[in-house]
């Protein structure tokens, strides 16, 4: 029985193709390596290449992509770069309007600092002599001025200087018109004690103000680009003193009193709008035309109020 079974039971024999099918198919579900053989080898070189060439193709740039780019790396460069110029130009400008402004300040400071501190002179009597009568507070225009409307403010102080027994210094403040800088710059003049002393004992009888104060171009610069130097004089009621020149001469019949106050006001500009204004105009009298276009928009007030003692 079991010989007949086994008679009647057919063989099947592999055919090369369903090898392929049964070996392709162990593989995939093993994930063993693929199948090898001849007749593979052109099969696979031949998708290799073309997968070779889709790579090649995704990962490489023609020329063309290559300039684009790089033409836009540079533009968004220069935009930085402008960007960048722009930020630092405005920082720079902003930098140099408040050194100026804080050298405006600064000006009034020490006008206030060395005006506190005026020395009243009194006459020389007989029997007990006192100080030389001189112009101890002026109000004039020593120094010759271009152009009206700037005003000038000169006084007896006192300031300790070295080498000198006294300490009566001459100060003065005023606008000077530069040819150079093509604008007006706010100056002090000062002579220390001893040259104000010199000058005093050679008055014999009285200091005027035109021997005592004598502006130059070498004063020092307190505030570039300042003008209209305006000074304006209170009595102890409140009342503005509308005299000028006005000269506190203790030696006149009728001698001018030392005003209670005075308020002292000036404009100022920054480097870069003054460059704006001369780059147009060399004329002093544009910078003392409020009305012009040039100035006006420009133009920064400072102003203090110096009770004298």
């Amino acid at each position: 029985m079991d010989t007949n079974e086994h008679k009647l039971t057919p063989r099947i024999t592999p055919t090369p193709r369903m090898f392929l099918w049964y070996s392709h198919g162990c593989m995939s579900r093993r994930g063993s390596l693929p199948p090898t053989g001849l007749w593979l080898q052109p099969l696979r070189s031949h998708y290799g290449f073309t997968l070779a060439k889709q790579r090649e193709r995704v990962s490489a740039f023609t020329l063309v992509e290559l300039l684009i780019a790089t033409g836009i790396t540079v533009a968004m460069v220069l935009m930085l770069g402008l960007m960048l110029s722009s930020l630092m130009s405005t920082a720079s400008h902003a930098t140099q309007r408040v050194d100026a402004f804080r050298d405006a300040r600064a000006a009034l400071q020490v006008m206030q600092r060395e005006l506190r501190n005026l020395v009243r002179t009194q006459w020389t009597t007989p029997t007990q002599p006192q100080t030389l009568p001189t112009a101890y507070f002026a109000l004039h225009n020593i120094y010759t001025d271009p152009v009206a409307g700037n005003q000038q403010l000169y006084a007896l102080v006192s300031a300790k200087t070295t080498a000198s027994s006294g300490d009566v210094c001459a100060v003065g403040y005023y606008c000077r018109w530069d040819d150079q800088l093509h604008a007006y710059t706010l100056r002090r003049f000062f002579r220390d004690s001893a040259a104000t002393f010199t000058v005093m004992q050679g008055a014999v009888s009285y200091a005027a103000d035109s021997a005592l104060y004598t502006p130059s171009a070498s004063d020092a610069v307190l505030a570039a680009y300042v003008w209209n130097l305006k000074i304006t004089m209170y009595d102890s009621g409140g009342a503005v003193i509308n005299t000028y020149p006005y000269i506190c001469d203790p030696n006149a019949t009728t001698p001018n009193p030392l005003p209670a106050a005075i308020g002292i006001s000036f404009n100022a500009m920054s480097p870069q709008a003054a460059r704006a204004v001369m780059s147009v105009t060399s004329d002093p009298s544009v910078w003392m035309n409020m009305d012009a276009n040039l100035v006006k928009p420009h133009a920064y007030q400072f102003q203090s109020r110096i009770n004298l003692p």
